[in-house]
Parts: C-alpha cells; structure tokens; sequence
C-alpha cells in the first residue's frame, strides 16, 4: 500500500483518504501558496487603471470569491471525494477521448503560466541586483534566471508534493508578514484619505464598462485557478479543508495582495513588486520582501508543473514512464519558450481573459453534469476503463456534444468581449460577457445531458444504481 500511495501522488490513479498528507492548516498554505504570485500583484495594476480604489474593493473581492467558489464546487470537491486530479476528472464529462484533446488545450495555457512566475523570480532578482549592487541584468541575463528559476520548479516536482508542503510552511508566513509591513508602510508613507478616494488613472469613458471589465478581470483571475486546484484537492483529508483551503488561499489571500498592489499603482506610480518594494521598505526589508516574492513564484510555478505532469500521466505514452521523464517532457517546451519570456510577461492579461472566457463555461457544465444528472457520484471504475465495455462511455470516445458547447460558449464569450483587446460588443455594459457565455452553456447542456440520459450514454444511469444499491 505504501507503494501504491507513493505512486499514486505521481501519477493520475486516484488517492485514497488515508493517503492524503493535507489538513485544514497545510490546504490554506498549499493554496496560498499557490494563489499568491505574479497575477496578483498585476491584476492590481490593472484594476487601479480602470477603477477607483473602493470599486476596486468590491469587484476584486465579489470577482474572486465568485470565480474561486465555481471552480471548488466544479473540480475541488470531486477530485477531493474521488482522489482524482483535475485533468482526470476531464474524461467524467468529455469522455476519454475528449479529456486528450481539452487537456492538450491547456497545456499551451500552463506552459505560459510556468513562464511568466519564471519570469518575476528573474525580475525580483533583478530589482535585488540593482538595489545590492547597483547593477542591472542584461535581457539575456534575466532570461538566464528564468531558465534557473523554471529548473527549480522543475527539482520541486521531482522531488514531490511533500516538497510543496515543506516550501509552502516557510514561504506563506513570511510573505504574508512582509505584506502586513508593506500595507503599514504605504499607508505611514501616504495618506490613508489618498488611497481611500484614490480615482482611475486611465479609464474607459463609460463607468459601467470600467466597473465591468473590473469585475470580468477578477472572475477570470479566481476561475484561472481551474487547471490546479484539482491535484491539490485530492491531497486534503476532508471536504472542509478542500473547500476552505480554496476560498481563504485562492480567493481572500490574493485579494489583500491585488489591493495592495492597486494602492501602490495609485501611490507609487507602479504596481510591479519587483519595482516599488524596495523604494517602499528601505533596501534591508525591501529585499527581504522581494525574497519571499521569489519563493511565492516557485511554489506557485511548481503547482502549474505538477498539475500538468499529473495531466500527462492520462496519455498512454506517458502513462507509464517514470516520473522524471515526464517532467522533463513538459520542462522543454517550457525551456524553449523562456526566450520568449518578456513578451509573454507583458501579456499575462491574455491568459486571465482567455481563463475566464473557456473556464467559466467548463465550470458549469462540469456542475451540473456532476450535481444534476450523476447526483454527486461517479463509477470510478468505469473512469479507468479504457474499454469498450465501459459503463461510462459516449459515442466515438467523447463527448463531442459537450465539446461543442464549450466552444460555442467561449466563442459567444470572445465575441462579447475580445480577452486580447478588451474590445468590447455594444451589448457588453448590459449582459457582461461571462453571463451570457455560463447562461448558453447552462441551457444548451442541460437540454444536451437530457438527450445522453435518455439514450442511457456517458455513465447517468450509475447515480440511479448506486442509491438503489445502498438502499438496499
């Protein structure tokens, strides 16, 4: 058994209850972990471009807890109950063959991410350099640390979750002071009425489009969590620490960092950590800060790693390799794009929109095939059996009518509101554009899953067994 428990937390099998290494305390810092990095601090940024700083409360705080509260109740809690990882859970709802094809999506979208917290571990050294030394890395030198710093994460998952477990109990504490501290300092620093009544420093003419794209942005920075909080899921011991573990480390710990970030864009000029938290804290403590920013970034960037490397285990050509090669498999394409970082780092919005315009409908259709029509409960041998007989089968292998509604239900939300420009369509003050992509995707699979229900296909049929079983 402890065989199986080793291999399992390596590859896609599922983890039982007695396996699971995560309490209550380790999920917060896990998530945390996980949730602080560099989009926190950027999205701040943006916010404070389009909003004031009290909108920019409440959209950040309401788009958050929205978009985190869908992805638990979407991926968390069934790869807590089952111990399968996020992807895994994929082959539930599109199939098996379906899993393969919305997987390889997202592996171009965490290849980024991993990317882009290199990238500020290699700017905060930057800003470390400049302050200790008073010299400045070259481009070439800054793409040089982010190689570093992604062949760190890389020995962070190879070494495991228990790794994880080990940076994170250092690395949150530390940075949540240094936070605290920062907060202390910019408020002494500037008036406390300034920050409060701070305005937009470059908004749209409409309020209503600013306050939307405001809210858009947050909702798509607490779903962009979707890829990830599966593999951590399934490592947490009970429901509670799964489901509080993601609203308190994904949606209110990035939220004080974002605001932050926000006031310091209004104060200072610049919502970059790498750049105003050594002007705010002096060299020593600024340098400290910077420090634990790093950290955060690696713990961050080693959690997209291992979730996607637990993704690969799903494809038979890695399904049984070990560990390292797959990891090194997902490290080159990772690798080659490092030289492309700086333009991927001055684009980061583009992932965040993209998330939320594909992750938002993935949600609710994942909810409501998992509550409404499996009635919270899964054939989890059927999810493993590749074969025909498969009591959780579709037609062709996938669910293709699932598929084509996320589609239409991302295209619906790209027409609305396009993630690369922010170019909006004359109905967006109105609807807002995940409104109507999550609304297309609710309808159009519920009268979809009626279908597959009727024609006894996708494994519907096991809910109605199994409560006959157990009453029985």
């Amino acid at each position: 058994m402890d065989n199986y428990a080793k291999e399992a937390k390596f590859s896609s099998m599922p983890l039982l209850k007695s396996e699971r290494m995560y309490g209550l305390g380790d999920s917060i810092f896990a998530n945390t972990g996980y949730g602080i990095a560099t989009w926190c601090f950027l999205t701040g940024g943006l916010m404070a471009s389009i909003t004031s700083f009290k909108m920019a409360i409440i959209t950040c705080l309401a788009g958050n807890l929205i978009g985190t509260l869908l992805v638990a109740l979407a991926v968390s809690i069934i790869s807590h109950k089952y111990g399968i990882d996020t992807y895994t859970s994929i082959g539930v709802f599109f199939g098996k063959i379906g899993m393969k094809i919305v997987f390889a999506i997202f592996l171009f979208l965490n290849v980024g991410w991993v990317i882009i917290l290199g990238s500020m571990c290699a700017r905060s050294s930057n800003s470390l350099s400049t302050a200790l030394t008073g010299h400045v890395m070259s481009p070439g030198a800054i793409t040089i640390c982010t190689l570093i710093a992604v062949a760190i994460m890389w020995f962070i998952v190879f070494k495991g979750p228990a790794a994880l477990k080990i940076m994170n109990r250092i690395m949150v504490p530390g940075l949540i002071i240094c936070i605290i501290i920062m907060a202390a300092a910019l408020i002494t620093k500037n008036s406390w009425s300034d920050i409060w009544n701070a305005q937009p420093l470059e908004p749209y003419p409409d309020k209503n489009v600013n306050i939307l794209l405001a809210l858009e942005l947050n909702i798509g920075a607490g779903i962009s969590w979707w890829p990830g909080v599966g593999a951590l899921g399934r490592l947490n011991k009970t429901k509670r620490s799964t489901l509080w573990g993601n609203m308190i480390g994904l949606a209110i710990m990035p939220v004080a960092v974002a605001l932050l970030s926000a006031a310091s864009a209004y104060m200072v000029g610049s919502s970059d950590p790498t750049e105003w938290m050594i002007p705010l804290g002096g060299i020593g403590f600024g340098a400290l800060a910077l420090f634990f920013v790093i950290l955060a970034n690696l713990t961050s960037g080693s959690y997209a790693f291992y979730n996607t490397c637990l993704g690969l285990k799903n494809y038979n050509v890695f399904a049984n390799r070990k560990w390292i090669f797959v990891t090194l498999c997902f490290l080159v394409p990772v690798v080659i794009f490092c030289f492309f970082q700086d333009f991927m780092y001055n684009h980061y919005q583009l992932l965040m929109n993209y998330s939320a315009a594909i992750f938002g409908p993935m949600s609710i259709i994942q909810m409501l095939d998992y509550y409404y029509f499996r009635k919270s409960h899964i054939d989890l041998r059927a999810l493993y059996d590749t074969t025909a007989s498969s009591g959780m089968r579709y037609y062709g292998g996938g669910n293709w009518g699932g598929i084509l509604i996320l589609a239409i239900s991302t295209a619906l939300y790209i027409v609305i509101l396009d993630p690369a420009t922010w170019a909006y369509a004359s109905i967006f003050p109105v609807t807002s554009a995940i409104l109507p992509s999550c609304a297309f995707a609710l309808v159009a699979y519920f009268l979809y899953g009626k279908f597959l229900q009727k024609k006894h296909v996708g494994g519907f049929d096991y809910a109605q067994e199994y409560e006959k079983a157990k009453a029985a």
